[in-house]
C-alpha cells in the first residue's frame, strides 16, 4: 500500500513539475505576443472550438486570422498557438530546418510515415530524398496518356448527365475520375476492375471528416476519452475500411513482382523498371540496405492516395463551378484549348500542357481562393527568433493559406474577386513569393504539385472540349467547410450542355 501511495505521489509531483515547467517557459515569450481576440479568461480560445460542426470550425478560424497582421496567438487552455499570417514570417519559418517538424494533431490522422503526416523533421528528410524520384520528370510524362484516359471515360459519365437543363453535382464524377487517376499512377491497378471504389471515396470523406474535427477539438485530443465517442467509432468503421482496401493492393502487387523477378530470373531475362509509385517504393533499398517495411509503404502510398484524389477532384469542381459563374473566363480558356488542340485527336502531352498559359492562370486564380489545405501546422525543434519574440523549441505555429489569399494588401482592394490575370506573369513577378501557397512552400512542400496541376489541366480540357457550363450558384454564397481539405457546403451544382468544339 505504501509503495502504491509513493508511486501515485511520485506521479502527481511529477504532473505538477511538468505543468510548472512549461507554464513559466510559455509565459517567458507568449504574453509578449499579441493574445487574439476574443478570448476567455480562464479557458482562452478552447471553448469557442468545442462542440462546432466543420462549417462552423472553418469560419472561426477566419475569423481568428482576420485580427492577425503579422503574428498572433491562441490559448488552447495552458497552451499557446501562435498564428503566423505575413508572407515574410511565413517564408521565414517554412525555409528554417528548425521548422521540420509537426504538431502532436498529426498523428491523428493515422500516417505516421506519410511524407503529409511524418512529424519528425529529421525521418521526413530522409523519406523525402528516397522518394523524389517517384514524381520525377520522366515519371510525370509517363503518367500523362494514362490520366488522359482517365479524363475522357469521366467525359463520356457526364455525357448521360448534358441535358442542357438539369444541374449535376459535378464532384461525384471528378472523384471518381482522380481516384481511377491515382490508383493507375501509384499503384498500376484501374479502379473499375475493383469491388468496393464508390465505398472507398465515401470513407476516406468520413475518415477526414473526422480528423479535421478531433483537430479543432480540444475535449477529444485524449485517446482513452476520444474511444468512447460516437466521432470515435465511425473514424474506426471507414479508416479500418480504407487501410484494408490498400493494404490488399499492396500484398498482391508484392506477389505480382515477386513472380515476375522470378520468372526472369529463370528465363535469364531483366526486369523493366515500373515507373508507378507502389512498385518504386517497394524496390526502394534505403541507406541501411533494406527495404520500406509494409507499415512505411501503406503510410506513403495511402497519404499519396488521400491528398492526390481529394485535393485533385476538388480543385477542378471548384474551377469548373468558377468558370460556370463567369462564362467570360470560360470563352476564353476554350478559345486557348481550340487553338493549342486543333483538332480532337491532337495528343495531350507535356508540350501541349505547358501552351495552356491562360488555363494554367485559372486554375491558379482557383487555388487562390479555395486553396484546398486551408490550414497546416508546424513545430520548431529548436528556439527560433521570430519578428523580434524569442520562441522556445516545441511551439505550435499554424498557418492560414485561405486568409493568406484574401490579404488586400497582396491581391487588392477586392481580393474576393476571380480575376486569373493576377497570375500573369509581370504580376507574380511583383508579388511576394509567400502570398501565395496553394501547395505550401519551403522544404515541406507539396511532392506532388507538378502531377497535380498536370491532372487539373487534363480534365478541364477534356470537360470543356465536350461541355458548356452554367450553374445557379453565386460566390458570394459559397461556404466551406473544414475536413482537412476545405470542402463546399452543398453541391458542386453545374449545368452540362453539349458542346459543338470542332
Amino acid at each position: 500500500m505504501g509503495l502504491v501511495l509513493a508511486f501515485l505521489l511520485f506521479l502527481v509531483v511529477f504532473f505538477v513539475w511538468i505543468v510548472l515547467r512549461d507554464y513559466v517557459i510559455y509565459n517567458l515569450y507568449a504574453m509578449k505576443i499579441p493574445t487574439v481576440q476574443p478570448v476567455h479568461r480562464l479557458f482562452g480560445h478552447a471553448g469557442f472550438f468545442m462542440g462546432k460542426n466543420s462549417c462552423q470550425l472553418f469560419r472561426l478560424m477566419v475569423k481568428l486570422y482576420a485580427n492577425v497582421d503579422r503574428v498572433g496567438k491562441l490559448w488552447m487552455g495552458p497552451i499557446p498557438v501562435l498564428l503566423v499570417n505575413h508572407p515574410d514570417l511565413i517564408q521565414q519559418l517554412m525555409n528554417k530546418p528548425e521548422v521540420y517538424s509537426k504538431p502532436f494533431f498529426y498523428k491523428y490522422i493515422g500516417l505516421n510515415t506519410s511524407l503529409i503526416t511524418e512529424q519528425r523533421g529529421q525521418m521526413w528528410r530522409k523519406h523525402r530524398k528516397l522518394l523524389n524520384p517517384t514524381f520525377s520528370t520522366r515519371v510525370l510524362t509517363e503518367f500523362v496518356p494514362i490520366m488522359d484516359a482517365r479524363a475522357r471515360k469521366m467525359v463520356r459519365t457526364m455525357a448521360a448527365f448534358a441535358d442542357g437543363k438539369s444541374e449535376v453535382d459535378i464532384l461525384p464524377l471528378t472523384a471518381e475520375c482522380t481516384l481511377e487517376m491515382v490508383f493507375s499512377t501509384t499503384m498500376g491497378c484501374r479502379m473499375e476492375e475493383r469491388d468496393g471504389q464508390k465505398q472507398y471515396v465515401r470513407s476516406l470523406e468520413k475518415v477526414m471528416e473526422c480528423i479535421g474535427e478531433r483537430i479543432l477539438n480540444i475535449d477529444r485530443y485524449l485517446e482513452p476519452v476520444y474511444r468512447f465517442t460516437k466521432a470515435y467509432k465511425n473514424d474506426k468503421i471507414t479508416r479500418d475500411f480504407c487501410n484494408g482496401f490498400t493494404d490488399q493492393i499492396i500484398q498482391e502487387r508484392k506477389k505480382q513482382l515477386a513472380d515476375c523477378e522470378g520468372k526472369a530470373v529463370k528465363e535469364g531475362g531483366s526486369q523493366a523498371k515500373s515507373l508507378n509509385f507502389l512498385d518504386q517504393i517497394l524496390t526502394i533499398l534505403r541507406q541501411d540496405g533494406t527495404y520500406f517495411p509494409d507499415k512505411e509503404i501503406s503510410d506513403h502510398l495511402y497519404g499519396i492516395v488521400a491528398a492526390g484524389n481529394d485535393t485533385s477532384s476538388l480543385s477542378i469542381s471548384y474551377t469548373c463551378l468558377f468558370l460556370a459563374m463567369y462564362p467570360e473566363h470560360q470563352a476564353k480558356v476554350v478559345a486557348e484549348i481550340r487553338e493549342v488542340f486543333p483538332s480532337p485527336h491532337t495528343a495531350v502531352n507535356q508540350d501541349t500542357l505547358r501552351q495552356l498559359e491562360y488555363t494554367e492562370m485559372v486554375l491558379k486564380e482557383t487555388l487562390r481562393l479555395c486553396p484546398v489545405v486551408p490550414f497546416i501546422g508546424r513545430n520548431n525543434a529548436e528556439p527560433i527568433e521570430l519578428d523580434g519574440f524569442q520562441i522556445p523549441p516545441w511551439q505550435h505555429i499554424c498557418f492560414n493559406f485561405y486568409s493568406l489569399h484574401r490579404r488586400k494588401d497582396f491581391w487588392g482592394p477586392d481580393p474576393e474577386r476571380f480575376d486569373p490575370d493576377r497570375f500573369r506573369p509581370e504580376a507574380v513577378k511583383e508579388r511576394h513569393p509567400y502570398a501565395y501557397l496553394p501547395f505550401s512552400g519551403g522544404f515541406r512542400n507539396c511532392i506532388g504539385n507538378r502531377y497535380a496541376m498536370n491532372s487539373l489541366k487534363i480534365m478541364l480540357v477534356r470537360i470543356l472540349q465536350e461541355f458548356k457550363l452554367d450553374t445557379s450558384i453565386r460566390q458570394a454564397d459559397m461556404r466551406f467547410r473544414w475536413a482537412i481539405t476545405a470542402k463546399l457546403v452543398g453541391p458542386h451544382a453545374v449545368t452540362l450542355t453539349k458542346r459543338n468544339l470542332y
